[in-house]
């Protein structure tokens, strides 16, 4: 473990005990937890039906940097396994203990202790149990981590090739000159300042990490309301975004779609349509500029996002 992942692990060690017990922290983990649900479709994982018999099929969460739950407690009611890791030991013990008071199994929710993303990958996470998630997410950890191409690309390996998305919940950068983020939220954060790796993170930065770790379909956007942390320095204001991206297909499964087409093609005989392939992406300028406007995100601009959708209380978690 380097020395900043060390300073990571006792920081949040010493938080556990007052982990999200401060309004504003609750404020802050709602405003995830809504966030997630309303955009449950634009995500893009193949969720759990309500309608569905239990046990049909298995949907499986990989909720990494996973602090005491709030992405579990956010997405447990369109999973069914869910998986949690965590470089503190303290924050683990807490989201155990918050699920098994819960009435969760521990076949259903379950946290341990370790790195996928350092030099080395801590022992026991090589198994089948640690591979093959519908969906990993990790929520406001991505700026206290080391090597974040690594970490994404770590992360891809544990998801399905193909159906498998990856969603990360974190801050736009601040203006270094200015002192404020992108969309004009002003503050610091000197109190964590020593486990802090990144100042957050524009929309071309993301992009740029997912497409180099292996993502596809990859799209960004940015909540209109700022998060509010109440600091013993002052009130720390920050834009907020939602990135997700699906892990692109293995050269294997290329192959056999090649296969596919060619043989539909020579049954049906030639036939070719012109597709014009240029679309917009949202959240970014093809003018040459590198700072992200979210001025020119409208969160209304993805159609299946269920602006409405009702909240579920998922066992109390």
């Amino acid at each position: 473990m380097s020395a900043f992942t060390e300073a990571n692990r006792k920081a949040f060690d010493d938080l556990s005990a007052s982990y999200n017990t401060k309004p504003w922290q609750i404020k802050l983990a709602n405003q995830v937890a809504e966030g997630l649900q309303a955009r449950k479709d634009w995500l893009g994982a193949q969720w759990i039906d309500p309608q569905e018999p239990s046990g049909k099929r298995d949907v499986r969460l990989l909720d990494y940097a996973c602090g005491t739950g709030a992405i579990t407690k956010a997405l447990g009611p369109y999973v069914t396994t869910i998986r949690g890791i965590d470089i503190s030991e303290n924050m683990v013990q807490k989201y155990n203990e918050t699920a098994r008071s819960s009435g969760l199994s521990e076949e259903q929710a379950h946290a341990v202790v370790g790195d996928l993303c350092g030099e080395k990958v801590t022992e026991g996470l090589e198994g089948p149990e640690w591979q093959d998630f519908d969906i990993a997410v990790i929520g406001l950890g991505f700026h206290h981590m080391e090597h974040p191409t690594l970490a994404l690309q770590r992360l891809a390996a544990r998801l399905k090739p193909s159906t498998g998305v990856l969603v990360i919940i974190d801050f736009l950068p601040f203006d270094v000159k200015k002192d404020h983020d992108a969309g004009g939220q002003g503050g610091q954060f000197p109190e964590m300042k020593h486990t802090i790796k990144h100042n957050g993170f524009t929309g071309a930065q993301m992009r740029d990490l997912y497409q180099t770790a292996g993502f596809e379909d990859f799209e960004v956007v940015a909540l209109k309301e700022p998060a509010v942390m109440e600091l013993a320095s002052g009130t720390v204001q920050r834009t907020l975004f939602f990135a997700r991206g699906r892990r692109a297909k293995t050269v294997w499964q290329k192959f056999s779609g090649w296969v596919g087409e060619m043989q539909s093609w020579a049954a049906a005989g030639p036939s070719m349509t012109r597709v014009d392939q240029s679309r917009w992406d949202p959240g970014f300028s093809h003018g040459g500029e590198k700072v992200w406007d979210i001025g020119k995100v409208k969160e209304e601009q993805y159609s299946g996002m269920e602006q409405n959708a009702p909240k579920k209380a998922w066992n109390g978690f």
